[in-house]
């Protein structure tokens, strides 16, 4: 299952869309991330994409 973070900021990389972002890759961490939960997918964002994005 793929786990991705809903916006992420990234500088000095080239513009355009991207079916998956790899770090290794492109060579930049992302500065910011942004995760936006709601009632519906509290648990998951909380608990499951955590634990996946921890490790």
């Amino acid at each position: 299952m793929r786990v991705a973070p809903d916006v992420m900021v990234i500088f000095d990389v080239p513009p355009g869309g991207r079916d998956n972002y790899k770090i290794w890759e492109e060579g930049q961490v992302p500065k910011v991330i942004f995760e936006m939960t709601s009632q519906g997918t509290k648990n998951q964002d909380l608990e499951f994409k955590k634990h996946c994005m921890n490790n």
